[in-house]
C-alpha cells in the first residue's frame, strides 16, 4: 500500500506529463512542490466535487454574516462520495453529479479559476460544516515566490558559469 506521501508524489508526477509541451511541464514543475505542500495538509488525496455533465464545478457564493455585502465564491470538496451526493441531492437538479479528483490537479486547477476565491475542503464525512479553506490567492502567491525562487537560483547558476569561463 503506498503512503500519502507517495500517492501525492505519483500525483504531481501524472499532472506534469499530462501537460502539453516541455516548457509547460517545466513551469508547472516549478510549483509542484507548493502543491504538494498545501495537500499535505489535507487529510485525503482524493475528494469529491459537485459538477455539471460537462465538468464544470458547481460555485457556491458566500456572504460574510458580519458583511453581507462582502461575497466570495468557493467550491465545496467532499471527502466521501456520500455527504458529496446528499448536498447534490437536496439541490434537486438532474443535470448535477459527482465528479472524483486528484487533490493535486484540484489546487492546480484553482490556480486557473479567476471568478473562484477558495475551495473548501471537507476532511471528514460526517461534517459538511466545518472544512479547511485554500484561496486561490494564497495559492498563486506562494507559487510566484518559488518561481521567482527558481529564477533567481538560476540566474545564480549562470553567473557561477560565466565566471569560471571567465577565470
Amino acid at each position: 500500500m503506498l503512503t500519502k506521501d507517495q500517492i501525492l508524489d505519483r500525483q504531481v508526477a501524472l499532472l506534469v506529463e499530462s501537460t502539453p509541451d516541455e516548457e509547460t511541464a517545466s513551469a508547472v514543475s516549478l510549483i509542484t512542490s507548493v502543491l504538494k505542500a498545501i495537500a499535505q495538509n489535507l487529510k485525503h488525496t482524493v475528494y469529491f466535487v459537485i459538477q455539471d455533465i460537462e465538468g464544470g464545478w458547481l460555485l457556491t457564493p458566500l456572504s460574510n454574516h458580519d458583511n453581507p455585502e462582502v461575497e466570495k465564491t468557493t467550491i465545496y470538496a467532499y471527502c466521501d462520495r456520500t455527504p458529496a451526493n446528499i448536498d447534490r441531492l437536496k439541490l434537486n437538479d438532474e443535470n448535477l453529479e459527482c465528479g472524483e479528483y486528484n487533490v493535486i490537479d484540484m489546487l492546480f486547477r484553482l490556480i486557473g479559476m479567476k471568478q473562484v476565491d477558495s475551495i473548501v475542503f471537507f476532511d471528514r464525512a460526517t461534517d459538511t460544516q466545518h472544512g479547511i479553506e485554500i484561496g486561490r490567492t494564497d495559492i498563486e502567491e506562494l507559487c510566484e515566490k518559488q518561481i521567482k525562487r527558481a529564477q533567481f537560483g538560476l540566474q545564480k547558476l549562470n553567473e557561477m558559469k560565466n565566471n569560471a569561463n571567465i577565470a
